[in-house]
């Protein structure tokens, strides 16, 4: 009972670690393009909503890297099928 009550918090918290890097991809998808619109921005109301969405960006990307390190600091170690108990 102990080791099923284990496995499904294991597989629970393999579901979060996945939803956490495709965030973190999606973030570093969407600070890439930023970038692109900054680099490719022209006229100053193009420069100017370049530059909010590169700021953006970057703080979404540095929210989420924070919270993967603390959830990776916090997490649960990961039980191995057929481990010791």
């Amino acid at each position: 009972m102990k080791r099923n009550k284990l496995q499904e918090w294991a597989d629970a918290d393999a579901l979060e670690r996945e939803r956490f890097a495709r965030e973190l991809q999606k973030a570093k998808q969407e600070l890439r393009l930023a970038e692109w619109r900054f680099n490719n921005a022209t006229g100053e109301v193009y420069v100017d909503y370049a530059i909010y969405c590169l700021d953006a960006a970057e703080k979404k990307l540095d929210m989420l890297l924070r919270q993967a390190k603390w959830y990776w600091d916090h997490a649960a170690p990961i039980v191995e099928e057929g481990g010791a108990e």
